[in-house]
């Protein structure tokens, strides 16, 4: 399904609904809801930011591993911009969870907590993250951008690698609890699926 908002095109792939619809299927907890409103939070972050710099996207994708924000080709921004939108979308979900904080943390503590988690792990200097992205802005500044994208892509497989081989003994040791391994094959397969694409 695809759209257009002004000058930006939307476009909604299947898989990511279905992959929506599922997650909603099977919570039995409530949580689904917390979870993509912290996300959708987090995603209204970079676009704010985004048009506050008159950078609109082109184009929005909603896949099933996320949400591309694809840049206007006519659109020159600074890398300052570029570590800023990227640091946005956690630096929302921060705030959300600050103001939750001071209005009253017992009515409000799993979004809290699902703003601090999301916030937590996009800023892992990580290629595919926020985290990897601004990495990669504040690099190019002092360096160019090949040798910016190849400190950053070090430095992805230099934190997943432990953060892999952790979640592989989380396996065997706490009730086959494989959460922190199915996130790090995933953040791998998004680093092999996505190299070199930054906003």
């Amino acid at each position: 399904m695809s759209f257009s908002i002004k000058n930006c095109r939307v476009t909604v792939n299947f898989l990511f609904v279905a992959v929506l619809a599922v997650f909603f299927l099977f919570d039995r907890s409530g949580m689904a809801i917390l979870g993509v409103t912290s996300a959708s939070i987090h995603e209204l972050g970079h676009l704010a930011v985004m048009v506050a710099f008159g950078a609109v996207p082109s184009q929005i994708r909603f896949t099933p591993f996320g949400i591309d924000m694809i840049k206007s080709a006519g659109i020159n921004r600074s890398y300052w911009q570029d570590a800023i939108i990227s640091v946005a979308g956690p630096g929302t979900n921060l705030a959300a969870a600050l103001i939750c904080t001071l209005a009253d943390e017992r009515y409000f503590h799993f979004f809290i907590l699902a703003n601090l988690v999301l916030a937590g792990f996009n800023l892992l200097p990580v290629e595919p993250l926020d985290g990897g992205q601004a990495l990669y802005s504040i690099l190019c500044i002092r360096m160019n951008s090949t040798s910016a994208a190849r400190v950053v892509s070090i430095t992805s497989f230099a934190v997943l690698t432990p953060l892999a081989v952790v979640g592989f003994l989380f396996l065997f040791r706490a009730n086959g609890n494989f959460y922190l391994f199915t996130v790090c094959v995933y953040l791998i397969f998004l680093l092999l699926l996505k190299n070199g694409r930054y906003y």
